[in-house]
């Protein structure tokens, strides 16, 4: 006879413990509770065996949006529907991953080669290839001799990616969009794999842009999870031009932007080590609560008084919360670039108590890579995740004054 949920219940040093034994006990009783025995500490032991009923964990269905679940040993696990991903199918798996909004920086975004146009002074470089962007030269376009165009986004981790929206765009006054296309992935920007058509060996060819400005949405039908994304244009109107946008969602369903940029981040709940004045005015004060991504104005972020590696900027998110990611951003002083060139991380679960995040590699304090000019954004994972209530921003290199935008990225801590 199998017994499940077996509780050994003894005392040991005056104590009363339980130790739950969550497999199926399959053998002769005795002999299982010597091996819980072999576990139990100093016990003078007195102890009591009984069975708790079997449970069903899939009873209430715990997994939300449709998902399926499969009733464990003491546990469960769901099958997510496409779209959907986390423990329980939680998290929508198909919002947009930040080209257009500009969580993916520059640096992530490369290409086969960069069409140059006016005697090279225009250039269509491949991190232009966001979709929607405004301008006169607005798009990725491939150079002229390029037989082999691709475009390739660098996720700086293995994310879940579910779909695509592409869109062409104009130059000079002719449209110019990609009509189809083939998509690659790869977990170490060498090794690539691509999107099969199903069931075969056969390289799946995405259909494109019928116009120059209306996006057009692909979903995969067979989801992948990757770092690397690569795009490769087969047949194109004119000349291979793309703006872009990749769906999915991180593979724990957990980077979404904290509210920085948004306001729900409350001015409040940023405060820094100290403020910079322009010319000694308080007009001009540069103060944390204008520390928010994008932010737009002559005084338009935070700088500190003194620039030295004890200033120090810090969010309080009110609750405990997963912290995946962090994006940062340079300003203007008067026309004067100013941005943080690197910075560390520190956190707290009571805003006394600090930690700073650690390189596991190194065995040191992490130093993140910030900016390297006043406007573009910079996106750091931070993986491990930190699971905290403040957060702290310590600038270690500059350029001009210590200057800041941000955003955070995560979730609230659910589990």
């Amino acid at each position: 006879k199998c017994e499940r949920n077996v509780v050994l219940v003894y005392i040991s040093q005056g104590h009363v413990f339980e130790i739950r034994a969550i497999m199926k006990v399959c053998v002769n009783l005795s002999i299982a509770l010597l091996d819980i025995y072999a576990n139990v500490p100093l016990a003078s032991v007195v102890s009591i065996v009984k069975t708790l009923p079997d449970i069903n964990e899939c009873e209430e269905n715990p997994c939300k949006n449709g998902g399926i679940c499969t009733d464990l040993i003491a546990n469960y696990s769901c099958v997510c529907p496409t779209e959907f991903t986390g423990r329980n199918c939680q998290f929508k798996c198909s919002g947009p991953l930040g080209l257009e909004g500009g969580i993916i920086s520059n640096q992530q975004i490369t290409g086969s080669s960069t069409h140059r146009a006016l005697f090279g002074m225009q250039k269509w470089y491949p991190y232009f290839a966001r979709l929607n962007k405004k301008g006169l030269v607005n798009a990725w376009r491939a150079a002229e001799n390029d037989r082999w165009p691709w475009l390739q986004i660098n996720l700086l981790q293995r994310m879940r990616v579910t779909g695509l929206i592409t869109q062409g765009a104009k130059r000079v006054g002719s449209p110019e969009y990609v009509k189809s296309y083939k998509v690659a992935n790869s977990e170490d920007g060498k090794t690539w794999n691509m999107f099969k058509v199903k069931d075969t060996d056969e390289d799946m060819i995405f259909t494109g842009n019928t116009d120059n400005n209306t996006p057009y949405k692909n979903d995969f039908s067979t989801p992948f999870e990757a770092q690397y994304v690569r795009i490769y244009p087969q047949i194109c109107r004119s000349h291979c031009t793309l703006r872009v946008e990749l769906l999915g969602c991180e593979l724990t369903g957990c980077s979404e932007p904290l509210g920085m940029k948004t306001g729900q981040i409350q001015d409040y709940q940023i405060t820094c080590s100290s403020v910079f004045h322009t010319l000694s005015m308080n007009m001009f004060s540069w103060e944390p609560s204008k520390a928010r991504l994008d932010k737009q104005g002559k005084v338009n972020a935070w700088t500190s008084a003194k620039n030295d590696q004890s200033q120090w900027l810090q969010v309080d998110l009110l609750l405990p919360t997963k912290v995946t990611g962090i994006i940062t951003q340079g300003a203007k002083d008067f026309g004067h670039v100013q941005f943080v060139g690197s910075y560390k991380l520190a956190f707290s679960y009571d805003g006394e108590k600090w930690h700073i995040f650690q390189d596991k590699k190194q065995q040191k304090d992490k130093i993140f890579q910030g900016n390297f000019d006043n406007e573009t954004h910079r996106k750091n994972v931070i993986d491990p995740p930190i699971y905290t209530r403040f957060v702290r921003i310590i600038p270690w290199s500059w350029y001009g004054r210590i200057t800041m935008r941000v955003e955070l990225l995560g979730c609230p801590h659910e589990e």
